[in-house]
Order: C-alpha cells, then structure tokens, then sequence
C-alpha cells in the first residue's frame, strides 16, 4: 500500500516540477526581446488578446454584388486571403476566424500589438484583382497566376532606382502570357489593380520566362502592399469593414496588473477558507490547490491559449470549482468520521461517494463551455478554453493529488482531533 501510494508521490513530484519549470520558463520569457528567445521559450511564451497587449480588432462583413454571391466556399477562400495578407504584417499572434450561427458571413481580425487601423484596413480589405488587359479591353491573364510577387527596384535607366513590383507565373500563367504577348507584338498590354490602371507598355517581343516587373510610380511601402496583396491573392468577395476597435497599451498593462493581483488574491482568500472550515484537511486541499495553479498555467503556456481578460476570467473562476470539489468529498468524509468508522473506510467512502456528484457538476459546466466555444466570438471562446483546462486541471488535483496527499499526509491519530477535519 505504502509503496504504491510513494509511487504515485514521485509521479506527482515529476508532474509538478514539469510544470513549475514550464510556467517558470514562459514568465520569463515574456520579458525579453523576441529574438533572443530559444526555440522552447518562443513555443511557450504567453500569447496575450488584445485587451491585454492592445492592439486592433476589425469585424469585416461579406456582402453580396451583382457579379458575386457570398456563399461558404467563398468565406473559406476570403479567410485563407486575409490569414496571408495578416502574416504579411508580420505578426504572429493575430486571429482571423469566421463567426458562426447567423453571422456567419462575419470575419473577426485581431491584431494583437499593432498600432496603425489605417495601415492594416489598406492591406486587408482591398480586393486586390489584377488583371492584364489588351488593347481591345478583354482580360488574358488575372492574378490568380502569381506564384510570386517581391519589392524591387527598377534596373530601367528611365527609372532607374523606383520601386516596382517583380512577379513570378505560375506554369499555366507563364504559358498564356507567352502566347498573348507573341500575338500582341507592337500592341500594348495594360496592368490593372482594382481596376485602376498601373501602367500600359508596349510588348516589344514574346515573355516566355513568365516573369515581369510592374512600374506605377510607387512608393516603396507601396509597392511592398501591393506585392505582398498579389502573394495572398484576390479577396472572392466584397469585404466591409463594420467595427474597429483599437485598445491601447497602457490599458493592457493595467488589466495585466489587475487580473494577476484578482487571481493572488482569489487564491489567498480560497485557502483561507478551506483551511478555516476543515482545518488539516483544508490545508492538504490548499497544497493541492498550488498543483493545481501550476498544471493550469502550464497547460495554457503549452496550447499557446491566447490569454484575454475574459480568458483569466475563466481561469480565475475555475479555481473556486476545483476547490469545490474538495468541500464536496472533505464534507463526506467528516458524515463517515461522525459514524466511527477507520481512516482507511473515512477515505475510501468520501472520495468514492462524492465522485459521481463532482463528475456530473464538471461534466455540465464542459458542456456549457463546448457550446460557448463552438458559437462564441474570439473572446467568449478564450473564455471557454481557459475554463475547460481549469475543469480539468481541478478534476486532477481534487480527486486525485487531493486524495493522495490526504492518504499520505492524514494521521491515524486524526480521528480523535476533530480540528484537524474542520468538526
């Protein structure tokens, strides 16, 4: 018996030191340059939402045109666009999902630490069709066949130095521009980008490498937009912007502050209480409870779960239901010690009487987080997240550190110290 129990113990001492050094290394790392991060610090390091890092969040909506219906498979390919064009941004946190239930023609973009709205509306909603036009106006070529598009500079003596944008067919592509310039020989062959024409020059000769250069009188951030626009592609459908909101850092550090000291301080008091009403035994729950904060972290770290303030929220809350279940078994335990019966008994009948009860609360509670998950918006499902893991977590630590702890650490002698069960 003994040995199994200090079996049991080594296994709880490796999980928690695991998780100890996981938290450990993820706090640290948030506060230093990303680039001196190591490749296990970068994987862990907290992903904060927007109304902790602050940032932008945009809710665009897809509507219908005369030439273009929105339909599912139109809301996938507008999303694959929008992800592309975001990561053009350069930041590895943002969010683009698609809403569900009867917004479902809804995208929600977050852009956790970006600072210009402006900048990043330019580059996500524009369509961004390209379309190469012959002289008599019929379309030969759309930018569907772009497999690449860079920032380069013109090498032309005319423009020598300008920003321009290098491009790369696609092997259908390169086949049809050939054919269409080898026909267009002496004609011009216009650029167009959302229909605002960009240049219109004279095919001198056949293009078979399927490469080219785009001159506009570009910027260079232009032509660095506009090149990293053909890379995504074009946008399916008609995109409008409906909600912007820009929360800024000042109030992330606040709610950083505030949301650490409300979880300190739940702790503290929850500890208190557990140790004031069931004496020895609550501090054995208050112990679990520390296993439990550490599992809890180090499960979010290692998801990479974005942390938002409703999210810690739910963390924070869950905390109270994991010690609910130890009020439930300690509550059973002190019915069995009032009958006379062996500490082994007291145990045995606490643990395996209140089980059923503390599955069916927790079973419910994952359900409601589920359904939360599946129809809620980015922020409501960080919220279901962080509970599901704390459901979890406290499951773990309730019923089975929890009953560890106690076989091992609750004296013969308890029985006649009424104090040490809270009686």
């Amino acid at each position: 018996m003994k040995k199994r129990l200090l079996v049991w113990f080594i296994i709880f001492l490796i999980v928690f030191g695991l998780a100890v050094y996981i938290d450990y290394t993820a706090i640290t790392a948030s506060s230093k340059p990303l680039e001196t991060l190591s490749k296990f610090e970068s994987y862990i390091v907290p992903r904060f939402g927007l109304d902790i890092k602050g940032g932008v969040r945009f809710v665009l909506e897809a509507v219908d045109t005369p030439e273009v219906k929105v339909t599912p498979e139109a809301m996938q390919t507008a999303i694959s666009v929008i992800q592309k064009r975001v990561n053009a941004l350069g930041i590895s946190e943002a969010v683009v999902v698609q809403e569900k239930g009867a917004n479902w023609k809804r995208i929600d973009v977050e852009l956790p630490g970006w600072k210009d709205p402006q900048k990043a509306k330019e580059l996500i909603g524009q369509t961004a069709l390209l379309q190469f036009k012959t002289e008599d106006g019929t379309v030969v070529l759309t930018g569907a066949h772009i497999k690449n598009a860079t920032l380069e500079f013109s090498k032309d003596p005319a423009t020598l130095g300008q920003p321009v944008i290098a491009f790369q067919l696609d092997a259908e592509g390169t086949k049809i521009f050939a054919d269409v310039t080898q026909k267009n020989i002496g004609k011009t062959i216009s650029i167009y980008l959302d229909n605002k024409l960009l240049m219109a020059p004279t095919v001198k000769s056949a293009i078979t490498e399927g490469q080219g250069v785009i001159e506009g009188n570009f910027t260079k951030e232009e032509a660095a937009n506009y090149a990293a626009l053909l890379r995504s592609g074009a946008l399916p459908v008609k995109l409008n912007f409906i909600q912007e909101d820009v929360v800024g850092p000042s109030l992330g550090s606040y709610t950083i502050r505030m949301a650490v000291i409300g979880g300190i301080v739940a702790f503290i008091l929850i500890a208190l209480y557990m140790i004031i009403f069931y004496g020895y035994l609550g501090l054995l729950s208050a112990l679990s409870l520390v296993f439990y904060v550490s599992l809890e972290l180090a499960v979010l770290f290692l998801m990479h779960a974005t942390l938002s303030l409703p999210a810690i929220g739910g963390a924070i809350l869950s905390l109270g239901m994991a010690v609910d279940i130890n009020v439930i078994v300690f509550e059973r335990m002190k019915e069995e010690l009032k009958l006379g019966k062996t500490l082994k008994s007291i145990i045995n009948a606490g643990f395996a009487n209140a089980l059923r009860t503390v599955i069916d609360s927790n079973l419910t509670v994952l359900v409601g987080a589920a359904i939360l998950f599946y129809f809620g918006t980015t922020i409501i499902k960080g919220f279901a997240v962080t509970t599901t893991i704390g459901i979890l977590s406290g499951f773990i630590s309730g019923v089975f550190v929890t009953r560890l702890l106690v076989e091992l650490f609750l004296p013969q002698t308890s029985l006649k110290k009424p104090w040490m069960w809270g009686i």
